[in-house]
């Protein structure tokens, strides 16, 4: 476990840029995605701060006004800062961009107004008693806003709360959160925003030969999409996929909307475009292939986990941020897959064996099904058995 930390962010060296720190920044990457469009935007800052609004009633409009104005700050100062800033608003904003963007702003300007910009605006949304303190559910509450489950915050709370009052100062408050930004010490690295990110990423493969066995796979997937069995996908087999698993999950309205959303993203951003940025109304399986076949070897090869994170968040529905068996049975169903079939792969799925698919074994199983040619991956079978034949005329 983490131990507690009580330096500023001026007290710790320039960054370097470690593993560790980049995987902490993919993780705050993942949870700032607040709107579940597998990129972050400008939308996601107004996501974050209206949730944190919404949960501190009685914030006095000063404090709220200056949480809005750190949260765009964030994203215009830091986040997006190597785009031109009239293009910053409708700027959609890439894993390995976002990162980048960290390096270039972390031991200057940000390190420079994290205190002042950031941090005591985002504390004081929380302190709506105007103590100079926050609760244990306060500061889980702030977090929520973040996506960060209960539990972890807890333990970061515990961590830091060392005379056990259940009171949190500003100065802790900054301490906790200079540590994740700024530290590279994985001895006392704080998790804030929930378990670091670990999987590998498309960059980390090589050129895919795309031979037969690749194609099966993407022909397996395309005949899972294709919900009217008609040779061709369209936007239609999307709805009525993202509405299957709204009825199957029970979910309410808020969350069958961002369940739609989230489909329809992975329709009209990674299905229905070619690398040219031509749309098509419908797609058949061989330009779907052609289209699979460029956006992995091609400069769009990072934009793989970011599909595969849209698909992530459209089958997690319970917000608590894995996918359970039933959520998992739920979109496997929605294309035809039965029950007996979809637990088995779900087990392949769930390499520690808790139970649950994180986002990381998620995602190990996803970046492998796209970029790896190995027959006998356990993954190879993400979306049903490899289809190696081609489909007969039509």
């Amino acid at each position: 476990m983490s131990l507690a930390t009580s330096k500023t962010e001026q007290e710790y060296p320039e960054c370097k840029f470690s593993d560790f720190w980049v995987r902490k920044m993919r993780t705050f990457y993942r949870q700032t995605d607040a709107v579940g469009n597998g990129y972050l935007c400008l939308d996601d800052m107004i996501e974050i701060s209206t949730t944190i609004l919404d949960s501190f009633p009685k914030m006095n409009s000063f404090n709220g006004d200056s949480l809005v104005k750190a949260m765009i700050d964030f994203w215009f100062g830091f986040m997006c800062s190597s785009v031109d800033e009239h293009h910053r608003c409708n700027h959609q904003l890439l894993e390995n961009d976002f990162i980048e963007n960290m390096k270039r702003v972390v031991n200057t300007t940000f390190k420079e107004k994290f205190f002042e910009s950031i941090v005591t605006p985002i504390f004081k949304a929380a302190d709506c008693d105007e103590d100079g303190l926050i609760s244990n559910l306060e500061f889980k509450t702030l977090m929520q806003a973040f996506k960060v489950i209960d539990r972890d915050s807890d333990t970061i709370f515990k961590i830091q709360d060392t005379d056990r009052k259940g009171k949190m100062s500003l100065a802790t408050f900054r301490a906790t959160w200079a540590n994740y930004f700024f530290s590279e010490d994985q001895k006392i690295g704080l998790k804030v925003f929930g378990p670091l990110v670990n999987y590998k990423r498309p960059e980390d493969f090589g050129e895919v030969g795309c031979g037969p066995f690749w194609e099966g796979k993407m022909r397996c997937m395309f005949r899972r999409l294709d919900i009217s069995g008609e040779g061709r996908i369209s936007c239609q087999d999307f709805i009525q996929i993202a509405r299957s698993l709204c009825q199957r999950g029970h979910l309410d309205r808020k969350k069958s909307n961002a369940v739609m959303r989230a489909i329809l993203t992975i329709w009209v951003k990674y299905i229905a475009l070619d690398k040219d940025g031509k749309h098509f109304a419908s797609i058949n399986e061989k330009d779907f292939i052609k289209n699979m076949r460029a956006l992995i070897n091609g400069e769009f090869r990072h934009e793989i986990d970011q599909f595969g994170w849209t698909f992530f968040k459209a089958v997690e529905t319970s917000g608590d941020g894995y996918i359970q068996l039933q959520e998992y049975r739920n979109i496997q169903e929605a294309w035809g897959v039965s029950r007996e079939e979809a637990d088995g792969f779900y087990k392949v799925l769930d390499v520690d064996k808790d139970g649950r698919l994180s986002s990381d074994e998620y995602l190990n199983a996803w970046c492998d099904y796209f970029l790896g040619e190995d027959p006998q991956s356990k993954f190879r079978a993400l979306f049903g058995p490899v289809i190696t034949k081609p489909p007969e005329a039509r």
